[in-house]
């Protein structure tokens, strides 16, 4: 079978580590099948997957435009694609053979300050519609993605499969001081920190987390807190609170991380604080577990099913409650070392190779196919 996979959002931070992640161990797993990877231009060695089996196309076709909807069934019928998977939630009005899409979340639906452009809130319930009516299975993250998928559009319950994602194995502890002392040279950072890393949405909630910093400072505790992550307009607006908060000397904003040095920058900080209001799914605190370090988490939406019993829980809209919360993973050594045993075996739960099996299983189910690999593991 001939098994698509449409990738040109491969270039964003989040959906494009799923879209590596997950090809990489299907084609791995599952190798008798045939691919066809359609990459954006300048792309076709994100994934790493290769072989006789694996074929690259190149293509300048945008995401959100009218053209797609011509011109991806077209370069499907070309190369006599058997099954597509959309890993973006976006498929074609009119799709030349079988789909499953992945919608990891309806954000923009439940989050308006996420999109505020009408027209684009409207191209967005419609074609998330369109996906819903016409694939032939629906992948989410969560159970909490798929409860809200259901609830904001109308799918049936039946038609979702929740497959959790994997934590790139990238993500492990470090231990070489050498390598702590690059990245807090490289960031600006001095000592003992507490680590936050994401891009700038009003649900993930920084504002919260510098209203608790401050209040973590002012209870006699010294550390840096450390955002992490491209902001864009929003670094202006959290330095500007920084400066009115009084904490801006003990906020560092590295900006844009590149993953050679995520991994150092999550071992070597003190806690990991998760304090967003909503999330398909908490891959960061994930990461962080996976890195051996403790995470003060929100309990909201999805994240207690990423963070599982490895976190400590906190109101992430109850500054004094979170900061609480902060001080004691941050000073207490039995707390600290059951965060960062029950996080580590949290976190080798979520493995692509898992992840991967199951969604060949979703592709058997929506397609009647005998894929072997999904059935023998």
């Amino acid at each position: 079978m001939k098994i698509a996979f449409d990738l040109r959002r491969i270039g964003n931070p989040g959906i494009g580590r799923y879209m590596k992640c997950l090809v990489e161990a299907v084609v791995k797993i599952a190798p008798e099948n045939d691919y066809l990877l359609i990459m954006p231009v300048g792309s076709e060695d994100a994934v790493e997957a290769s072989g006789p089996s694996v074929e690259r196309v190149a293509t300048e076709m945008k995401y959100y435009s009218v053209r797609e909807q011509v011109a991806l069934p077209g370069l499907l019928r070309r190369h006599k694609v058997d099954f597509l998977h959309s890993p973006h939630f976006m498929l074609p009005v009119v799709c030349p053979c079988p789909a499953v899409v992945t919608i990891h979340d309806v954000i923009y639906l439940a989050c308006r300050e996420d999109l505020p452009s009408l027209p684009g809130r409207l191209y967005y319930r419609t074609m998330m519609a369109v996906a819903v009516r016409s694939a032939a299975r629906i992948i989410t993250d969560s159970e909490f993605s798929r409860n809200d998928i259901v609830a904001r559009l109308n799918a049936d319950p039946e038609k979702i499969d929740v497959i959790y994602p994997g934590v790139d194995a990238a993500f492990a502890r470090v231990n070489d001081e050498k390598e702590f002392h690059r990245v807090r040279a490289k960031y600006g950072i001095r000592g003992d920190y507490i680590l936050y890393a994401g891009i700038y949405k009003l649900r993930k909630n920084h504002a919260g987390l510098l209203q608790a910093f401050q209040k973590f400072l002012l209870d006699g505790n010294h550390a840096q807190l450390v955002i992490a992550g491209p902001l864009q307009e929003g670094e202006a607006i959290l330095r500007k609170l920084a400066e009115e908060l009084g904490i801006s000397e003990s906020v560092v904003f590295t900006g844009f991380v590149p993953e050679a040095d995520l991994a150092a920058l999550y071992s070597a900080a003190r806690v990991y604080a998760c304090p967003s209001l909503y999330e398909g799914f908490g891959f960061t605190v994930i990461e962080a577990m996976a890195c051996g370090t403790p995470v003060v988490c929100s309990p909201a939406t999805s994240l207690p099913e990423a963070a599982g019993d490895g976190a400590l829980y906190a109101d992430p809209g109850n500054a004094a409650d979170f900061a609480q919360a902060l001080q004691r993973a941050f000073h207490d050594g039995p707390l600290r070392r059951d965060l960062i045993e029950k996080g580590h075996k949290n976190a080798k739960s979520f493995t692509w190779d898992r992840t991967a099996v199951q969604t060949l299983a979703v592709y058997q189910s929506a397609t009647g196919a005998p894929l072997r690999s999904a059935v023998r593991a």
